[in-house]
């Protein structure tokens, strides 16, 4: 079983937006090949992290995902966003096997502690 949530514009909010710390968001769709292939690869990353939440968006699955997807600046899929406490912190674009999506992580997460320090409240 993954520990990867599927994700919808109606709980956005709730999963990503208004959530303390980290959440990775893989935005993708089921016509896009690289997406089918990244799958189970992100599919194995939330076992190599404690306290960060991993969700999946599937873009086409109706206008409102889009909407969010083109207000987070996803420009191809597959595309990794992390949000710290609500906003942006780093981005992966396109497949990458599960080693190379820990280490890529890892780099962003370093950072964290910075976002965490700097970031203002959401309103």
């Amino acid at each position: 079983m993954s520990d990867v949530i599927e994700l919808h514009a109606d709980t956005w909010d709730d999963e990503v937006k208004n959530v303390e710390g980290p959440v990775v968001v893989e935005f993708w769709h089921p016509m896009c090949g690289w997406c089918q292939k990244l799958t189970p690869e992100y599919e194995k990353i939330p076992l190599h992290f404690k306290n960060v939440k991993f969700v999946k968006m599937n873009i086409l699955d109706d206008v409102d995902n889009r909407k969010i997807a083109i207000e987070n600046g996803v420009m191809s899929t597959p595309t990794i966003k992390v949000f710290c406490n609500g906003r942006s912190i780093g981005e992966i674009v396109g497949f990458r096997s599960s080693k190379r999506l820990v280490n890529e992580l890892n780099t962003i997460f370093e950072k964290m502690d910075d976002c965490l320090v700097q970031s203002t409240p959401l309103e």
